[in-house]
Protein backbone atom coordinates (compact mmCIF):
# COMPACT_ATOMS: atom_id res chain seq x y z
CA UNK A 1 0.00 0.00 0.00
CA UNK A 2 1.13 3.57 -0.55
CA UNK A 3 0.35 6.87 0.92
CA UNK A 4 0.67 10.01 -1.01
CA UNK A 5 -0.13 14.12 0.25
CA UNK A 6 0.84 17.12 0.32
CA UNK A 7 3.47 18.38 1.84
CA UNK A 8 3.02 18.73 5.32
CA UNK A 9 -0.54 16.71 5.67
CA UNK A 10 1.20 14.10 8.25
CA UNK A 11 2.58 11.70 5.94
CA UNK A 12 5.91 11.28 8.31
CA UNK A 13 3.62 11.37 11.23
CA UNK A 14 1.37 8.33 10.22
CA UNK A 15 4.76 6.42 9.89
CA UNK A 16 6.28 6.97 13.13
CA UNK A 17 2.87 6.11 14.57
CA UNK A 18 2.64 2.74 12.79
CA UNK A 19 5.83 2.18 13.54
CA UNK A 20 5.46 2.68 17.10
CA UNK A 21 8.28 5.88 17.18
CA UNK A 22 5.52 8.36 17.96
CA UNK A 23 2.35 8.40 20.38
CA UNK A 24 -0.81 9.09 18.95
CA UNK A 25 -2.65 12.17 21.15
CA UNK A 26 -6.11 10.34 21.19
CA UNK A 27 -7.31 6.86 19.64
CA UNK A 28 -5.12 3.77 19.07
CA UNK A 29 -2.92 1.83 16.21
CA UNK A 30 -3.35 -1.79 15.79
CA UNK A 31 -1.30 -3.92 14.16
CA UNK A 32 -2.72 -7.87 13.61
CA UNK A 33 -5.30 -7.09 16.40
CA UNK A 34 -2.36 -5.96 18.80
CA UNK A 35 -2.08 -2.17 20.04
CA UNK A 36 0.92 -0.75 18.96
CA UNK A 37 3.01 0.66 22.05
CA UNK A 38 6.54 1.20 20.95
CA UNK A 39 9.00 0.07 17.94
CA UNK A 40 8.69 -3.65 17.53
CA UNK A 41 10.61 -6.63 15.63
CA UNK A 42 7.02 -6.71 13.40
CA UNK A 43 8.11 -3.69 11.55
CA UNK A 44 10.95 -2.50 9.46
CA UNK A 45 11.30 0.94 8.97
CA UNK A 46 13.58 2.08 5.83
CA UNK A 47 14.09 5.62 5.69
CA UNK A 48 15.18 8.26 3.21
CA UNK A 49 18.43 9.02 4.58
CA UNK A 50 20.88 5.84 5.17
CA UNK A 51 20.33 4.42 8.66
CA UNK A 52 23.72 2.20 7.83
CA UNK A 53 26.21 1.67 10.20
CA UNK A 54 29.64 3.27 8.65
CA UNK A 55 31.67 2.03 11.09
CA UNK A 56 30.56 -1.97 10.11
CA UNK A 57 31.37 -3.96 7.26
CA UNK A 58 27.77 -4.99 4.65
CA UNK A 59 28.11 -8.72 6.86
CA UNK A 60 27.88 -6.59 10.11
CA UNK A 61 25.44 -4.28 8.99
CA UNK A 62 23.41 -7.06 7.94
CA UNK A 63 24.00 -8.92 11.46
CA UNK A 64 22.66 -6.08 13.33
CA UNK A 65 18.77 -7.03 13.17
CA UNK A 66 19.48 -10.94 14.44
CA UNK A 67 22.69 -9.50 16.99
CA UNK A 68 20.07 -7.40 18.44
CA UNK A 69 17.84 -10.12 19.02
CA UNK A 70 20.19 -12.19 21.07
CA UNK A 71 20.67 -15.02 17.97
CA UNK A 72 23.74 -16.70 18.31
CA UNK A 73 27.05 -15.20 16.16
CA UNK A 74 27.54 -18.18 14.48
CA UNK A 75 24.15 -18.44 13.50
CA UNK A 76 23.57 -14.62 12.73
CA UNK A 77 26.49 -15.05 10.25
CA UNK A 78 24.49 -18.02 8.58
CA UNK A 79 21.44 -15.82 7.97
CA UNK A 80 23.56 -12.61 7.07
CA UNK A 81 25.59 -14.39 4.76
CA UNK A 82 22.33 -16.37 2.67
CA UNK A 83 20.87 -12.68 2.48
CA UNK A 84 23.55 -11.24 0.97
CA UNK A 85 24.27 -13.84 -1.42
CA UNK A 86 20.48 -14.23 -2.01
CA UNK A 87 19.73 -10.52 -2.81
CA UNK A 88 23.05 -9.69 -4.85
CA UNK A 89 25.61 -8.55 -2.51
CA UNK A 90 27.98 -11.27 -2.96
CA UNK A 91 31.30 -9.91 -2.94
CA UNK A 92 31.38 -7.35 -0.94
CA UNK A 93 30.64 -8.74 2.44
CA UNK A 94 33.89 -6.97 3.73
CA UNK A 95 33.35 -3.72 2.01
CA UNK A 96 31.77 -0.77 4.30
CA UNK A 97 29.01 1.26 3.25
CA UNK A 98 30.58 4.48 1.71
CA UNK A 99 32.22 1.65 -0.67
CA UNK A 100 29.03 1.24 -2.08
CA UNK A 101 26.86 3.00 -4.88
CA UNK A 102 23.52 4.79 -3.80
CA UNK A 103 21.46 1.47 -5.59
CA UNK A 104 23.58 -0.46 -3.43
CA UNK A 105 23.41 0.99 0.05
CA UNK A 106 19.53 0.82 -0.58
CA UNK A 107 19.95 -2.71 -1.04
CA UNK A 108 21.66 -3.23 1.89
CA UNK A 109 19.55 -1.15 4.24
CA UNK A 110 16.36 -3.59 2.66
CA UNK A 111 18.70 -6.66 3.37
CA UNK A 112 19.52 -5.41 6.89
CA UNK A 113 15.75 -4.83 7.55
CA UNK A 114 14.91 -8.48 6.04
CA UNK A 115 17.85 -10.23 8.38
CA UNK A 116 15.48 -8.67 11.60
CA UNK A 117 12.75 -10.78 10.18
CA UNK A 118 9.80 -7.98 10.35
CA UNK A 119 6.30 -8.87 9.01
CA UNK A 120 5.55 -5.41 8.06
CA UNK A 121 8.02 -2.96 6.25
CA UNK A 122 7.62 0.91 6.14
CA UNK A 123 9.63 2.64 3.41
CA UNK A 124 9.50 6.72 4.11
CA UNK A 125 10.39 8.43 0.77
CA UNK A 126 13.24 5.31 0.99
CA UNK A 127 14.38 5.84 -2.77
CA UNK A 128 13.84 9.78 -3.51
CA UNK A 129 17.85 10.69 -3.01
CA UNK A 130 18.05 7.47 -6.11
CA UNK A 131 18.88 9.27 -9.60
CA UNK A 132 16.09 8.00 -12.14
CA UNK A 133 17.54 4.68 -13.38
CA UNK A 134 18.79 3.93 -9.86
CA UNK A 135 15.56 4.17 -8.87
CA UNK A 136 13.55 2.59 -10.92
CA UNK A 137 16.27 -0.76 -11.11
CA UNK A 138 16.09 -0.59 -7.02
CA UNK A 139 12.09 -0.24 -6.73
CA UNK A 140 11.50 -3.05 -9.15
CA UNK A 141 14.16 -5.32 -6.86
CA UNK A 142 12.49 -4.06 -4.01
CA UNK A 143 8.93 -5.63 -5.16
CA UNK A 144 10.66 -8.48 -6.34
CA UNK A 145 11.84 -9.61 -3.16
CA UNK A 146 8.89 -8.09 -1.08
CA UNK A 147 6.73 -10.11 -3.22
CA UNK A 148 9.27 -13.74 -2.69
CA UNK A 149 9.01 -13.26 1.03
CA UNK A 150 5.35 -12.39 1.43
CA UNK A 151 5.84 -9.08 3.08
CA UNK A 152 3.26 -6.69 3.65
CA UNK A 153 4.98 -2.94 2.64
CA UNK A 154 3.43 0.36 3.69
CA UNK A 155 5.21 3.82 1.96
CA UNK A 156 5.24 7.04 2.07
CA UNK A 157 5.72 8.44 -1.08
CA UNK A 158 5.92 12.09 -3.19
CA UNK A 159 5.84 10.42 -6.32
CA UNK A 160 2.36 9.48 -7.72
CA UNK A 161 4.14 7.40 -10.54
CA UNK A 162 6.04 5.25 -7.62
CA UNK A 163 3.21 4.61 -5.74
CA UNK A 164 1.10 3.72 -8.38
CA UNK A 165 3.93 1.34 -10.13
CA UNK A 166 4.83 -0.19 -7.02
CA UNK A 167 1.60 -0.76 -4.97
CA UNK A 168 -1.66 -2.66 -4.98
CA UNK A 169 -3.53 0.09 -3.33
CA UNK A 170 -3.05 3.66 -3.12
CA UNK A 171 -4.57 6.07 -0.16
CA UNK A 172 -4.69 9.52 -1.34
CA UNK A 173 -4.23 12.27 2.00
CA UNK A 174 -6.01 15.86 2.04
CA UNK A 175 -4.21 18.67 2.97
CA UNK A 176 -3.35 19.65 6.83
CA UNK A 177 -5.23 18.29 8.98
CA UNK A 178 -4.52 15.22 6.89
CA UNK A 179 -7.76 13.03 6.12
CA UNK A 180 -8.50 10.17 3.72
CA UNK A 181 -9.63 11.74 0.66
CA UNK A 182 -9.70 8.58 -1.84
CA UNK A 183 -8.47 5.03 -1.38
CA UNK A 184 -7.72 3.48 -4.80
CA UNK A 185 -7.02 -0.51 -5.60
CA UNK A 186 -4.41 -0.61 -8.54
CA UNK A 187 -5.82 -3.18 -11.38
CA UNK A 188 -3.29 -3.92 -14.00
CA UNK A 189 -3.95 -6.61 -16.52
CA UNK A 190 -0.53 -8.28 -15.09
CA UNK A 191 -0.40 -7.88 -11.29
CA UNK A 192 3.17 -9.44 -11.03
CA UNK A 193 4.36 -7.12 -13.49
CA UNK A 194 7.98 -5.24 -13.12
CA UNK A 195 7.78 -1.73 -12.33
CA UNK A 196 8.75 -0.89 -15.65
CA UNK A 197 6.36 -2.87 -17.24
CA UNK A 198 4.01 -1.10 -14.97
CA UNK A 199 4.30 2.36 -16.73
CA UNK A 200 3.95 1.65 -20.05
CA UNK A 201 0.31 0.03 -19.27
CA UNK A 202 -2.54 1.75 -20.76
CA UNK A 203 -4.37 1.79 -17.07
CA UNK A 204 -1.12 3.50 -15.41
CA UNK A 205 -1.34 6.93 -16.93
CA UNK A 206 -5.60 6.89 -16.13
CA UNK A 207 -4.32 5.97 -12.88
CA UNK A 208 -1.99 8.59 -13.00
CA UNK A 209 -4.01 11.97 -13.72
CA UNK A 210 -6.87 10.87 -11.52
CA UNK A 211 -4.36 10.79 -8.58
CA UNK A 212 -3.08 14.17 -9.95
CA UNK A 213 -6.31 16.10 -9.84
CA UNK A 214 -7.31 14.90 -6.40
CA UNK A 215 -3.80 16.32 -4.83
CA UNK A 216 -4.28 19.40 -7.47
CA UNK A 217 -7.40 20.40 -5.60
CA UNK A 218 -6.10 20.42 -2.46
CA UNK A 219 -3.85 23.55 -3.86
CA UNK A 220 -1.26 22.34 -1.75
CA UNK A 221 2.53 21.49 -3.26
CA UNK A 222 3.54 18.02 -2.38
Amino acid sequence: MAVVGPSGCGKSTLVGLIAGLKEPTSGRIFVDDRVVSGPSKEIGVIFQKSTLLPWRSVIENVELGPEIRGVPPRQRRGIALELVRRYGLSGFERKYPHALSGGMQKRLALIQTLAYDPGILILDEAFASLDAQTRLLVEDEFVRIAREMGKTVIMVTHDIGEAIAMSDRVVVLSARPGTVKANHEMHFKNDRASVLDVTSMPEYPEYFKMIWKELEVSGVSF
